[in-house]
């Protein structure tokens, strides 16, 4: 029997998010040295924490827009609640049972949809503060000094959603990650998934 396939993502949904991953990793790579004077070496990698401070710069420049584009074309499936969601939300999405079942989800589950909610706000404040931080000269020390807690605070969160994000889109959730590799899900991994989604195809 062969297996059906149902499109899930376009070419343009899986180039902004690989853009936007990408972008992501070097302003972790780039970002690191900035917290510890341990990690100024490895930043010698980059080309000196001068280079790696510039890099850091201008591809938060990407990531701000590439990830804001992804997200907003999205954003109507992401604020998309329903009462299914509460379910969701008192069975903690059955992650932590075995014998706990998800209930119907749309295109995006719950956690998703909370995960690309935050990531809203996440992008904004990252963007905003790095801005700040940015062009010190421009801001009162108390402006820097608060930019610089808020960008640290939103990055160690984002970060952490980001290890749950890549773990659930792989190993967590098996057939997933084909969805933003080629665009495509089976429709097993569809009616499991995301049957409110699948119906509507």
């Amino acid at each position: 029997m062969a297996i059906k396939y149902v499109e899930r993502y376009s070419p343009v949904d899986r180039v902004l998010h690989w853009i936007t991953a990408i972008a992501f990793a070097l302003l972790v790579m780039t970002g690191l040295g900035l917290y510890s004077k341990a990690l100024l070496p490895y930043m010698n990698l980059l080309g000196g924490p001068e280079t790696a401070i510039e890099i850091h710069k201008y591809t938060g420049v990407i990531f701000f827009i590439t990830a804001l584009i992804m997200l907003f074309m999205h954003l109507k499936d992401t604020l998309d609640f329903d009462s299914d969601d509460a379910v969701w939300i008192s069975r903690l999405g059955g992650y932590l049972s075995r014998d706990s079942e998800e209930p119907p989800m749309g295109k995006y589950n719950t956690g998703q949809k909370i995960y690309g909610i935050f990531a809203i706000v996440a992008t904004i404040a990252l963007g905003v503060t790095g801005w700040v931080l940015w062009h010190p000269d421009d801001y009162s020390i108390a402006t820097l000094q608060w930019s610089l807690a808020l960008h640290s605070l939103f990055f160690v969160i984002i970060g952490c959603f980001t290890l749950v994000h890549i773990y659930l889109g792989t190993i967590g959730n098996p057939g997933t990650l084909a969805g933003i590799l080629y665009g495509e899900v089976t429709e097993a991994w569809a009616k499991k998934h995301a049957p409110k989604w699948l119906a509507k195809k």
